[in-house]
């Protein structure tokens, strides 16, 4: 989908989507202390988009759409720092953690290939 296509109400849901999932949550005091003040930060930045929202909606044609790109744009980032920041947390380490035969196992899967089967006792020269 593009910016012009996709409908702005899907644009601001999908932003306020992943400022709700970036919120953390822990349960000691401390921790809640520093959690009650990035909840007052999501809720100003829920305040903010909220706010953008509805002041693009008197914005005449062109700075519409500019405005639109511009979240679709910022969608589209966050997404992709999500999908980035879950892809490091599973490659990170793994050469220490898996068998060179797992590690060529699982590059052959994100290709969307099959390795052969082998024998355990077999081993390549």
């Amino acid at each position: 989908m593009t910016a012009a296509s996709t409908p702005p109400i899907h644009v601001l849901r999908g932003i306020l989507r992943h400022i709700k999932k970036t919120a953390p949550s822990s349960s000691t005091t401390a921790a809640a202390a520093t959690s009650q003040s990035n909840s007052g930060n999501e809720l100003s930045l829920h305040q903010h988009v909220i706010s953008q929202y509805r002041q693009s909606i008197s914005a005449t044609p062109q700075q519409a759409q500019h405005l639109r790109k511009v979240a679709y744009d910022y969608l589209n980032l966050k997404k992709d720092l999500v999908e980035r920041g879950r892809l490091h947390e599973l490659d990170s380490g793994a050469d220490m953690k898996l068998s060179p035969r797992e590690l060529s196992r699982r590059a052959a899967a994100r290709a969307g290939l099959q390795l052969p089967v082998m024998d355990e006792g077999h081993v390549d020269q």
